[in-house]
């Protein structure tokens, strides 16, 4: 299989962003070195749209106070919104609400909705499950308390991408599995959801620009090494996808987890779920929240909040 070229536009800015501690290349060494890693974890500060209400929240999660960072709109009179519970990426191992912060006041903000960060446990330390127990019990928690949140408890999505993305839907289907909330849409970024690492592109893009094999065999071995076939560990790994909420899979191009995350739409349109697939060309593995002003990834970024819009306020 042949590499596809890497959108020009992307391309420059991964030749010239000053990065800090976040390599676009090279995050397989980053995860193996503990200094580096150590910084890594860091939380950034990061701006806050004046048009969206940012506070913390804490509940009672599985291994004690589990934080939620709640995104609203600033529009007093609206009423109950509907709530997308979010789960950031970080291969598993590093990242946060604030990490991700650009991308969820921008749900919060043009898809009119109440978002929900979910600032779960991280492996190495707190392997598979921790960091999916903490994610559904999110999900059971707003949905048993939407009054505290101005939200509509009959209109959830969940949300995530990379291994966000790969939480997000096993979230999903733990919830159709224990009779759980009502979840109306999952709307997935190029997902991690095959643990296996035996798809093309995974076996192929050994050397791709800001995720690599190396990388993702490194985060697997963190989070879920004797249980990467748990299907809530990897989602394409269950038996039955049937009765699921329709579903927005957006993958990257030039991604190793580009071939699971289409492998898994596929499953699902074939068991019924309705399911819209994007694959953006050229784009890298986090391309929309590494390099939110290129092209491609204001297009996409418009794509996700308007599949969740459509879908939240039909």
């Amino acid at each position: 299989m042949t590499v596809p070229a890497v959108d020009p536009e992307i391309q420059t800015l991964l030749d010239t962003a000053d990065t800090g501690v976040f390599p676009v290349y090279g995050l397989d060494e980053v995860l193996a070195d503990p200094q580096r890693y150590a910084l890594l974890r860091a939380r950034p500060d990061t701006p806050v749209d004046g048009r969206v209400k940012v506070r913390d929240l804490y509940i009672p999660g599985p291994a004690g106070q589990l934080r939620l960072r709640i995104y609203r709109p600033d529009t007093p009179d609206t009423p109950d919104l509907p709530m997308i519970l979010y789960v950031h990426g970080g291969a598993f191992t590093y990242g946060s609400p604030e990490a991700e912060e650009g991308r969820a006041v921008r749900y919060a903000r043009d898809a009119r909705a109440v978002v929900v960060s979910v600032d779960y446990r991280l492996a190495p330390e707190h392997p598979y499950p921790a960091a999916a127990d903490d994610a559904y019990a999110a999900l059971a928690w707003i949905a048993a308390h939407p009054a505290e949140l101005g939200g509509d408890r009959a209109r959830i999505a969940v949300a995530g991408g990379s291994a966000g993305g790969n939480i997000a839907a096993a979230t999903v289907l733990r919830a159709r599995d224990q009779a759980g909330p009502h979840v109306l849409f999952q709307s997935l970024t190029y997902p991690g959801v095959d643990g296996s690492l035996t798809s093309a592109s995974v076996r192929e893009f050994t050397d791709t620009p800001v995720l690599n094999r190396g990388a993702m065999e490194l985060a697997w071995q963190y989070y879920a090494k004797d249980s990467h076939a748990d299907p809530y560990a990897s989602p394409l790994h269950a038996a039955d996808l049937g009765g699921l909420p329709p579903a927005y899979i957006a993958v990257a191009e030039v991604d190793p987890l580009r071939d699971e995350g289409r492998d898994y739409a596929a499953r699902l349109s074939a068991a019924g779920v309705t399911t819209e697939l994007v694959q953006v060309p050229g784009a890298v593995h986090g391309f929309d929240l590494l390099f939110p002003q290129a092209r491609i990834s204001e297009r996409n970024l418009t794509d996700q909040v308007r599949a969740l819009r459509e879908a939240l306020h039909a």
